[in-house]
């Protein structure tokens, strides 16, 4: 039997129980320009993020931290170090993180008064944040840790609250999101599985565009539990349910939180907004790199892995493409003496394998030379893991996101900061 057009009736009732199904779930088509846009929609809420304000007389920064595992945790720690050596960490208003960035960015959230009464030194930040830091993923791998304690997932628990647990122990001591300071904005990310967004953590706020942010206050959310959500790897660790918080739109799913990564792994998502076009921006991409060439392991799983890997470059090189022509029209319309577009911004991106060229990093180099490699492998190729690293490893990470910073900001923003007098140690 067929409709006037001459479809069979039977192919026109499956199409209608697709629409149907395809109108229940926002994860129907992965594409975009389907048709199905109202599918991932805003909230239309109107809970916004609290607003730290800038600096007055000087840059507004912002900075923000890649996935990557303890690789990319230690070379976002050299960034916030290059920042107080120069004595501008206390002009940081905005941070963004994801995965392994994200232990870094909970470090600094947790430590950020303390270090402030400090002055924001160089001291302050060795003793607080660094120096606990190095010895902790020096002593002891998390990841065994974990293994170890993984007769305890027979019950309620999972994995993922167990690396929030050890992440509690060893870095975050109890703290809570809403219990953070209100002088710089520090935002958490993760990727919701539910809506397809980026689901972010705050001080004040918890959410994402499509389910709406709700308030933090009385939850008693730790931290820990933001990060280790960041950093759910899919497949190894458990996605996290946030429950017993109303969300505006939550009728549309309760959140199910992967690795942030997953959507962003630079986590500039957060503040590539144009609202955010007089901050300067520092990123740091210690994510994984790919490598050209044939590829083994078992057939079908290795393709998808590949494939995985693919969609990775291919989303993280768009973005990165995306910001660096922000970069190019902010600096000429600056040449030109004419007023910044829009859409520009302003700042600097490096990656842990980015080889920084020109006549000022030749100057900086001879200052502070450039140590990029472990036991013969560039520190790109640091495997991207929660195990131990051995203590000389930590520094030379930590080392090459300082050094990438003074290099990138020598040749790209020669004299806007006053370069430090000393590096930090390798041994």
């Amino acid at each position: 039997m067929t409709d006037q057009t001459g479809v069979p009736s039977a192919l026109l009732a499956e199409g209608a129980t697709q629409t149907a199904t395809m109108q229940r779930s926002p994860l129907t088509s992965p594409a975009l320009g389907s048709g199905l846009e109202d599918l991932v929609r805003p909230c239309g809420d109107g809970r916004r993020p609290r607003d730290p304000g800038r600096v007055v007389d000087r840059p507004t920064l912002a900075v923000t931290f890649s996935g990557g595992g303890f690789r990319a945790m230690l070379a976002a720690l050299g960034v916030v170090r290059f920042l107080a050596d120069i004595g501008r960490l206390g002009d940081v208003r905005f941070t963004s993180s994801v995965s392994g960035g994200s232990i870094a960015n909970g470090l600094l959230a947790c430590r950020w008064e303390a270090i402030r009464d400090a002055g924001f030194g160089t001291e302050a930040v060795d003793r607080l944040v660094l120096e606990p830091a190095i010895s902790s993923i020096s002593g002891s791998s998390l990841k065994n840790e974990i293994l170890l304690n993984l007769w305890r997932t027979v019950g309620k628990l999972t994995r993922t609250d167990l690396l929030a647990q050890a992440l509690d122990r060893r870095f975050f001591h109890g703290r809570t999101l809403e219990s953070l300071s209100q002088g710089c904005r520090f935002v958490i990310n993760a990727a919701n599985l539910v809506t397809g967004v980026r689901f972010s953590f705050e001080r004040d706020v918890l959410g994402d565009y499509v389910v709406g942010l709700a308030s933090t206050s009385g939850t008693g959310v730790p931290v820990a539990t933001a990060v280790a959500a960041s950093a759910a790897v899919p497949g190894a660790l458990a996605p996290v349910r946030i429950k017993g918080i109303q969300f505006p739109c939550g009728n549309r799913g309760e959140p199910l939180l992967v690795d942030g990564g997953s959507y962003d792994n630079t986590g500039m998502g957060a503040f590539d907004s144009d609202k955010y076009q007089d901050v300067f921006l520092i990123v740091m991409n210690a994510g994984g790199v790919f490598v050209t060439g044939r590829w083994g392991g078992v057939p079908v799983i290795r393709d998808l892995a590949r494939s995985s890997s693919l969609l990775y470059r291919q989303s993280t090189g768009l973005r990165t493409r995306w910001m660096v022509d922000r970069f190019k029209a902010f600096e000429s319309a600056a040449k030109a003496g004419q007023a910044p577009p829009v859409s520009s911004r302003d700042g600097i991106l490096m990656g842990l394998a980015s080889d920084v060229t020109g006549p000022n990093v030749e100057d900086w180099r001879g200052r502070y030379p450039e140590h990029r490699t472990w036991k013969g492998k560039d520190l790109a190729f640091v495997p991207t893991a929660f195990d131990r690293f051995e203590p000389e490893l930590c520094r030379l990470l930590v080392y090459r996101g300082w050094w990438l910073t003074g290099a990138t900001l020598a040749q790209y923003h020669p004299g806007l900061f006053t370069l430090p007098v000393q590096a930090p140690p390798l041994n």
